[in-house]
């Protein structure tokens, strides 16, 4: 109760933006950092930080207006990209936009938070003037060409030698760089049944400008848009986070407004105890876009504490809401009976001192033994990790490791998830207490996806208590990004009736499902699941693409289906499963489905 209650008060405390006799509160005016005034308030920002570093809190507070923000080299030394704000090394820290827009410039990150606790962010919104996607409409085609209609003071541009190049601060970039997603002209949902670049190789497209202005690209168009179809191009891919939350602990973000981010919205690694609340990613619709961040809205990588998402809205993103995930850490030799070589890895978030590790079977995905960790160096070829156990005999090469320390129990609800972004919403894989409640989905891809990868990217935490209750999905599932409104594919794939489940303890309950097609749910490798007291609704909105079952089974134990109500007219009302004994499924009461032969 006392960890509970101290806990709660902290989390009070950073979302009161302080109110202690020692706060030091510093309205920016005073340093000469005045709103609307269009010169670069990055090096003051900086100044006003350092002179009042010995502060035990320290709340900024910006009147509202615009602030601007560029880039300043000098300071690439400390980041991995020239950073707008700056809070590092460094605890209770409160920065109050009242309602400012914060609006940077060329390529840069707007906030690096990093080796710091009780930091609070809170009421403001990030932009660019010129982002690193450029929009256009699609005025005319044929099988041959596509006519476009661009804004030249938005989206600035050039034809030189037959390309098409846009230009920005500092940069250029020649048309469909990385990928492309189009857009319906009216409500600005992603098209239905669309994919990455879907009307084919436009970066091999030769441009002419026309008489009318239009830019007219030549290239086989794969897919033929409607009329009126905006596009949105992206120019680059992972360049740096908009805000940026590293190593650090008991964050705070409220009333936020992401228009647009150079890689993920915001992004976490290695912190504990993360709060969202009213952190909209969206795109800027005053400015007519359809798109935000270039990336994931959110993504959050080896934390561990609780992750609070609450009332956030996602539209325009370049890839999924929600990225919750640990990492695994395959073992490339073993150099002793108490030390192993880890291969290299970007993503890579460490094991410290103390920390413990699962062994991970590769070939199972199951986890075995715990050890404890004595030291981890960094190598040439990776990382060196020391074990305090003798791990003769149970440690081998090609075994995984996972940290038993950096999973979070994550709270979602409240929040919107709009088909106006591209890809899925929900991503989780934690091992922590997760609970997706109360939110509305309205998604491209899958709605929710619990996942678990050990060839690809190695995201880890297979699950073992998740509740997915009383949300509402309405025509999620609308492109090929998933299996299902719901979609649990870790990486292992079942042999038999009698392989190892990876995921444990899933159940789906109360929920609302408003869908056009019949793919409901779709799972692999669960021990424990439940899909039950769901409503289910047939909307009729969108022609069917997926396969012909509302719940795809494969290799699950210990499922339980009832008293699920479907509208008469939904189709299927059935049950597939593969590699499962006639036991592993149960059904109860109202709503039980055909199992499928």
């Amino acid at each position: 109760m006392r960890v509970t209650l101290i806990s709660f008060l902290l989390l009070v405390l950073n979302s009161s933006c302080f109110g202690q006799q020692d706060t030091v509160e510093i309205n920016v005016t005073d340093y000469g950092i005045h709103p609307d005034s269009r010169v670069n308030v990055e090096p003051e920002i900086r100044k006003l930080l350092k002179e009042n570093r010995n502060a035990r809190y320290l709340k900024l507070v910006f009147p509202r207006g615009r602030y601007d923000f560029y880039p300043n080299k000098d300071r690439e030394d400390l980041s991995d990209a020239p950073v707008g704000i700056e809070i590092r090394d460094r605890s209770g820290v409160c920065i109050d936009g009242q309602g400012s827009e914060f609006v940077f410039h060329g390529k840069m990150m707007a906030f690096n938070v990093q080796n710091a606790e009780g930091i609070t962010l809170r009421n403001f919104s990030i932009d660019w003037d010129r982002p690193l996607i450029s929009q256009a409409e699609i005025v005319g085609y044929s099988d041959t060409f596509l006519d476009l209609k661009i804004d030249k003071n938005e989206y600035p541009y050039e034809i030189k030698n037959d390309i098409l190049y846009f230009t920005g601060e500092e940069w250029k970039s020649k048309i469909g760089t990385d990928y492309n997603n189009i857009f319906n002209a009216g409500n600005k949902d992603l098209v239905y049944e669309t994919t990455d670049n879907p009307l084919g190789e436009i970066w091999n497209a030769t441009a002419e400008l026309r008489e009318n202005g239009l830019v007219r690209l030549h290239f086989p168009l794969e897919r033929k848009p409607e009329r009126g179809t905006l596009i949105a191009l992206y120019h680059d891919y992972y360049i740096t986070d908009g805000i940026q939350l590293m190593r650090s602990s008991r964050l705070w973000l409220e009333q936020i407004n992401i228009y647009h981010a150079l890689s993920v919205g915001v992004g976490a690694s290695e912190c504990e105890d993360i709060t969202l609340k009213q952190v909209n990613i969206i795109a800027n619709e005053k400015k007519n876009r359809v798109f935000s961040t270039v990336a994931d809205a959110t993504h959050f990588n080896g934390c561990k504490g609780r992750i609070v998402i609450d009332s956030c809205k996602v539209t325009g993103a370049g890839d999924d809401f929600i990225n919750i995930h640990g990492m695994y850490a395959p073992v490339v030799k073993v150099l002793s009976d108490h030390e192993v070589l880890l291969a290299p890895n970007d993503r890579y978030i460490g094991f410290e001192k103390g920390d413990k590790a699962w062994r991970v079977d590769t070939a199972t995905m199951q986890r075995r033994q715990i050890l404890s960790v004595a030291k981890q160096e960094d190598v040439s070829k990776g990382y060196r990790l020391t074990f305090t156990e003798n791990i003769t005999n149970i440690l081998k090469r090609g075994d995984l490791l996972e940290n038993i320390d950096k999973n979070p129990d994550v709270e979602i609800t409240n929040c919107q998830v709009m088909k106006r972004h591209r890809a899925r919403g929900i991503l989780v894989t934690s091992p922590g207490k997760v609970r997706i409640s109360n939110n509305y989905f309205n998604t491209a891809g899958s709605a929710i996806l619990i996942e678990g990868d050990r060839t690809v990217y190695y995201e880890s935490g297979a699950v073992r208590d998740v509740a997915i209750e009383n949300n509402v999905f309405e025509n999620s599932y609308t492109s090929e990004w998933g299996e299902g409104v719901i979609t649990i594919t870790p990486s292992i794939t079942p042999k038999d009736s009698v392989s190892p489940a990876y995921h444990h303890n899933i159940r789906i309950t109360g929920n609302t499902f408003k869908h056009y097609d019949y793919a409901l749910l779709y799972a692999r490798s669960v021990d424990t699941l439940v899909f039950s007291s769901n409503k289910i609704i047939y909307t009729n909105t969108y022609p069917p693409f997926s396969r012909k079952v509302n719940v795809y089974l494969d290799g699950c134990r210990h499922v339980t289906i009832g008293d699920n109500i479907f509208d008469a007219a939904f189709p299927g009302k059935n049950v597939r499963k593969e590699h499962m004994k006639e036991t592993d499924l149960k059904q109860f009461g109202s709503g039980q489905l055909e199992v499928l032969r």
